[in-house]
């Protein structure tokens, strides 16, 4: 587990949208389980920010979340509820320990 990627993504919603991004965010949850490289995929929401989501992925390798990204129901994904999204950040790890 130590080589894997980490992946930590943050969606923040645009104010009133909330509810539309978090079941949004919930429909790529199944898709990523059954893509190649995948060991861990968890969504979570902020309880101090309600609009503020986090996805916690671990991924095989850079390679196999270059597939993830751009496989076509992400891109359908992104062209279909972009626009709710305020901002995305997305951070890679290691694991040292």
């Amino acid at each position: 587990m130590k080589d894997k990627l980490v992946v930590v993504a943050t969606i923040v919603a645009h104010e009133g949208k909330e509810d539309q991004v978090r079941d949004a965010l919930l429909t790529l949850v199944p898709i990523a389980q059954g893509e190649p490289g995948f060991v861990q995929y968890d969504l979570h929401q902020s309880n101090e920010r309600p609009g503020e989501f986090l996805f916690y992925e671990i991924w095989d390798d850079e390679r196999s979340l270059d597939v993830h990204n751009n496989t076509p129901s992400m891109k359908a994904f992104g062209e279909k509820y972009g626009q709710f999204f305020k901002s995305v950040k997305l951070e890679k790890y290691r694991r040292v320990s």
